[in-house]
């Protein structure tokens, strides 16, 4: 099962396990029976199934219609024999005996985009959808909550809290009141998470106990000051097309450039419901002194002021992150364009509301907690250092 919604910041959900990648072994007889029976284009008969299981070219996925909110009732088939979102009705005869992994480019090196991968979800690319491309970012970490104790963001079973960053095998990077007030024991790490309502994808999500949550020294919660932690975990994730390490950016871009974020937090022109596909939010990097006038405007009021440890982006209406995007990485392009390369220069901390005009959102600043990082991944024993620039 997936994450399920629940209102406010809590999503349920069920776990399934890491290193059961449903879908990339071969199929028996038994095990194509128990899907449902369709009817192809063709009014071939035919048995939904994942793409990859299919010896014919996947429909186009109409980007407008992808989206199936948590806390809304699924939408109805329009007649008994539609397969279920990311899979087709595929022949019989064309049901293959193993699937065929998408091409996807093989890079050296943190923080590149696999949009190669968009082969999964044929028809989406450049639509403005605002959600993002499976493999799109592969450095993206839901934090979940493994607990049923009292906590008061526990709910009544595992649930999301928020985004993260793999920086490297085993140490995700987020915002410290994310995970201030949880215990090593109460989180799992999930990397390779895309559609939070199946598991359809064609590689699967994996999921990582935290060992260690290191918060920084000076974090002051009241006022997001030194917003930042790393969870060690207790086993590396296995990089794969879709799971790689971020690269994490020594300085800021110049203002304007246009940057991007990411979540499964609200989404709130769509509704007040947690997105189910992972979004993908165009945000332009703000000045801090902009910033700050544009902010003391708010409620925040005129003695206001912008902390060296955050930065800015956004402003623009209809067009932020939001509520349980905490945590998530604020990236920007690097190096030569064609490489679709991105490097961390945020992590997504507060904001006055969601989308308002002239109002940007404000993030832990990660060229500026740097060195802490390094420094507090060194102390650990770990020598490589994946999400350095080259």
């Amino acid at each position: 099962m997936k994450l399920q919604a629940v209102p406010v910041l809590i999503m349920t959900l069920a776990f399934s396990s890491a290193d059961n990648f449903w879908g990339l072994v071969s199929p028996t007889p038994a095990a194509v029976s128990v899907f449902r029976t369709c009817y192809t284009n063709q009014q071939e008969l035919g048995t939904c199934v994942k793409s990859s299981m299919c010896d014919m070219e996947p429909p186009k996925i109409d980007a407008d219609t992808l989206i199936d909110y948590r806390f809304l009732p699924l939408r109805p088939r329009k007649s008994a024999n539609e397969c279920a979102f990311l899979m087709i009705c595929c022949p019989r005869d064309k049901i293959r005996s193993g699937p065929v992994p998408p091409t996807i480019r093989t890079t050296s090196g943190c923080g590149y985009s696999n949009l190669a991968a968009a082969r999964f979800r044929q028809g989406t690319r450049g639509s403005n959808s605002g959600y993002a491309d499976f493999a799109e970012f592969p450095w993206m970490v839901a934090l979940l909550n493994n607990t049923k104790s009292n906590h008061p963001n526990a709910g009544t079973g595992p649930g999301y809290i928020g985004g993260g960053t793999l920086i490297h095998p085993s140490v995700v990077l987020t915002v410290a009141h994310k995970v201030d007030t949880f215990s090593e024991g109460d989180l799992i790490c999930r990397a390779g998470e895309w559609d939070t309502e199946n598991d359809n994808e064609m590689y699967t999500h994996q999921d990582r106990d935290v060992r260690q949550i290191i918060l920084h020294e000076q974090f002051n919660k009241l006022r997001s000051h030194s917003n930042i932690a790393l969870l060690m975990l207790a086993t590396p994730f296995v990089l794969q097309p879709h799971i790689n390490v971020a690269c994490l950016s020594h300085t800021m871009p110049p203002p304007g450039t246009l940057c991007y974020s990411m979540g499964w937090g609200r989404d709130f022109t769509r509704g007040k419901y947690y997105a189910s596909v992972l979004k993908k939010i165009p945000l332009p990097l703000v000045d801090p002194d902009q910033c700050e006038r544009k902010l003391r405007s708010t409620r925040l009021g005129q003695k206001y002021y912008l902390h060296h440890s955050l930065t800015c982006s956004g402003g623009v209406a209809n067009i932020d992150t939001c509520i349980g995007d905490g945590g998530s990485s604020l990236v920007c392009p690097t190096g030569n364009p064609a490489d679709l390369r991105y490097a961390v220069v945020g992590l997504v901390a507060y904001g006055i509301g969601c989308g308002q005009a002239d109002v940007p959102g404000v993030y832990a600043k990660v060229p500026e907690l740097y060195n802490w990082i390094s420094t507090k991944i060194a102390m650990e024993g770990i020598s490589d250092m994946p999400y350095v620039l080259n």
